[in-house]
């Protein structure tokens, strides 16, 4: 016997996956994730680990200093505010659940390395639950922002490695 989500089960995700930052939400996870495919597919790949993990660090590394040069509005401002409102991580402490301090440049940690890692950051918390819309927060916007600017962030990271842009669009019509 197949067993299906209850009315009110089905009627609350319906309210979640309808809420008004949805689209946002969606096209962050899917730029991300096709993102993540470039790398993979470009050979940014952690070759300690026998699972096909994209290497962040590599690329950011690779391409710090084209980064450095990009002039785009839009980045510098994504820039800046993923400088002045870092992400957090959800953590819990006794089954408790609560947030990290701000995400912060690691000592010697070249820029795009920690930008590479926040947007991540902001990715994980979308996926595992750890930010959801329609759930109390002290600052709903905040979330949005992440997200806007770290779909920003991932734009133009695609546009500084001509084999991780090349796999990003294949299969997909320009």
């Amino acid at each position: 016997m197949t067993h299906f989500p209850t009315p009110s089960a089905q009627t609350a995700v319906s309210q979640i996956a309808d809420a008004a930052d949805r689209r946002l939400a969606w096209e962050f996870f899917v730029l991300f994730s096709r993102f993540e495919y470039a790398l993979k597919r470009s050979g940014f790949l952690k070759l300690d680990k026998p699972a096909a993990e994209a290497n962040w660090d590599g690329f950011a590394i690779e391409v710090q200093d084209s980064f450095a040069r990009v002039q785009d509005s839009n980045v510098v401002l994504a820039l800046q505010y993923y400088e002045d409102h870092p992400p957090r991580k959800q953590l819990q402490q006794n089954g408790v659940l609560r947030w990290s301090e701000p995400l912060k440049h690691g000592d010697g940690e070249k820029q795009l390395v920690y930008l590479c890692r926040a947007v991540s950051t902001v990715r994980n918390n979308l996926f595992h639950g750890g930010k959801f819309p329609q759930l109390p927060v002290a600052d709903p916007s905040r979330d949005q922002d992440l997200l806007r600017h770290g779909r920003e962030l991932l734009f133009a990271l695609v546009e500084l490695n001509k084999n991780v842009r090349r796999h990003f669009f294949e299969g997909i019509n320009e």
